[in-house]
């Protein structure tokens, strides 16, 4: 073979390695895990391949959020904050694997937060994984008092590591 052929079968499977390979419908499982004080929670989406093969997870996902009564919360989201841990983002999730994407959700005191909440990630491929939280977050403001508040959301995230 040429330099040119074997150039071209190069860049021919290095092309055909992006979308085929890293499929949109892989097996992947979400869980939540959030913690909070003074009307703040922090934590994170977790994904885990399920699946056979590598799943492309991409930059950042899109998150939605709705109540235990499934009606979408309005939501202002942010990319990034000083609070996330740093570390290597991960692009593409291996068999068996998993990664976090960091939720930090400022002044969680909202409608319904004494309720389970849904959260909706949608991977940059399309695919969309969701979880529920396992129980309901207290949500204490100074003087340890719960109280009701907008219904409304301030949220950050990150891209997965």
């Amino acid at each position: 073979m040429t330099r040119v052929a074997l150039f071209c079968l190069a860049v021919a499977l290095a092309a055909s390695c992006g979308s085929s390979r890293h499929a949109t419908a892989c097996s992947l499982k979400g869980s939540i895990g959030l913690q909070g004080a003074t009307g703040n929670l922090l934590g994170g989406f977790t994904v885990e391949n399920t699946g056979g093969r590598a799943c492309r997870l991409g930059g950042f996902p899109r998150l939605e959020l709705f109540r235990s009564d499934r009606k979408r919360v309005a939501l202002t989201v942010h990319r990034g904050d000083a609070a996330f841990p740093s570390s290597r983002p991960v692009m593409v999730l291996r068999p068996g694997r998993s990664a976090t994407a960091w939720v930090k959700w400022t002044d969680y005191c909202g409608s319904l937060w004494n309720r389970p909440f849904t959260f909706r990630l949608t991977l940059p491929t399309g695919q969309r994984i969701s979880a529920r939280t396992a129980a309901a977050e207290k949500c204490q403001e100074t003087g340890g008092a719960p109280r009701a508040g907008p219904g409304t959301a301030e949220l950050s995230i990150s891209g997965f590591h």
